[in-house]
């Protein structure tokens, strides 16, 4: 018997007490047809591998199976392992004798980071040592005991109207001003600008339809003036491309097919705020602006967690917070 006849038996098996014959013979039929030009031998090679290796191996590698599944991304995942390896690093021992001091062990070790990182750490572990429990792979939790790192609440600002006249005069080509609108415009992050595609966007109703964390969708919106920029932008294209932004060589022509990655979104926006004399520029900054400027005008914090794509509302309230010339002006006028 074939591996491909070992796995079609195992699944007509399983459906055996589900449906009558016939049904099972056309089944059969479907899956040596969808199958023929599988070749399995890889996949069974990997199952055994995984089903022969140690149980904590086992377990840490069916952990990231399972965040995969749930829709983590890949920079999610590395830096999910590399905590993970700085943790083992330190707690050399198995799973199921780690114990709620080592973990603090493990903290207090991160001298020169700072609370912010440390609470990461503890949110990733958190996840790891709570996933092995649910799945019975250790009996009971260790990170239950820990309690919430403190971390000092900073006020991040959001740029001002004249820092933001100053980046787009210093953006030098068509691309890098489209980015800075659609930026504002949108209030996505930039993983997600650089994953729109042109046909993501209709320039009729003025909506880009974004891929979000966990490959959750949603509408973002543009304004005017990033509807004129990004049409100026595709207009002075010359290609096919699909991608939304794709990258420039030095002397501004496109080298090839190549979607702009958010590395070089963080740069060149580093670089723009360079040239204008505007401290602080990144991307995400864009995205605490536009949700500012939205809730100082007046929309709904509700809506300004949709068009964010904010899970919990209280991660939206962190941006009203920065809208604090609102309350200046309602301050004045009231008290």
């Amino acid at each position: 018997m074939t591996d491909k006849d070992q796995i079609v038996n195992n699944i007509l098996n399983s459906l055996s007490g589900n449906f009558n014959d016939a049904q099972l013979r056309a089944i059969e039929n479907t899956l040596y047809i969808n199958l023929q030009d599988f070749d399995l031998t890889q996949k069974i090679t990997e199952t055994a591998l995984i089903t022969d290796i140690s149980p904590d191996v086992k377990a840490y590698q069916m952990f990231f199976v399972a965040k995969k599944i749930e829709g983590l991304s890949g920079n999610s995942l590395i830096y999910y392992a590399t905590i993970l390896k700085q943790f083992f690093s330190v707690i050399n021992k198995p799973l199921a004798t780690v114990t709620s001091d080592d973990i603090r062990y493990f903290l207090a070790t991160k001298q020169n980071v700072s609370l912010t990182t440390i609470a990461n750490m503890k949110r990733v572990l958190s996840s790891f040592f709570t996933w092995l429990c649910n799945e019975e792979y250790i009996p009971k939790n260790p990170i239950l005991k820990i309690k919430n790192i403190k971390q000092p609440k900073i006020i991040k600002k959001p740029f001002s109207q004249t820092e933001i006249e100053e980046i787009r005069d210093a953006c030098t080509n068509l691309r890098d001003r489209a980015i800075v609108e659609v930026l504002l415009s949108t209030g996505m992050r930039c993983s997600e600008l650089c994953n729109v595609n042109i046909s993501d966007i209709d320039f009729s109703s003025g909506e880009i339809l974004v891929t979000g964390k966990g490959n959750k969708q949603r509408i973002c919106y543009l304004n005017a003036s990033a509807k004129k920029r990004l049409r100026d932008y595709f207009e002075s294209r010359n290609d096919n491309y699909s991608p939304m932004f794709t990258s420039l060589s030095d002397n501004g022509k496109r080298i090839k097919d190549n979607r702009l990655k958010s590395g070089g979104v963080l740069t060149l926006i580093r670089n723009i705020g360079n040239s204008a004399g505007v401290t602080n520029t990144h991307p995400h900054r864009f995205r605490r602006t536009s949700a500012t400027m939205a809730l100082q005008r007046g929309m709904p914090v509700e809506q300004v967690r949709i068009i964010l794509g904010h899970e919990k509302i209280d991660t939206t309230i962190r941006y009203a917070i920065t809208a604090d010339d609102t309350v200046k002006q309602a301050h004045a006028r009231y008290m």
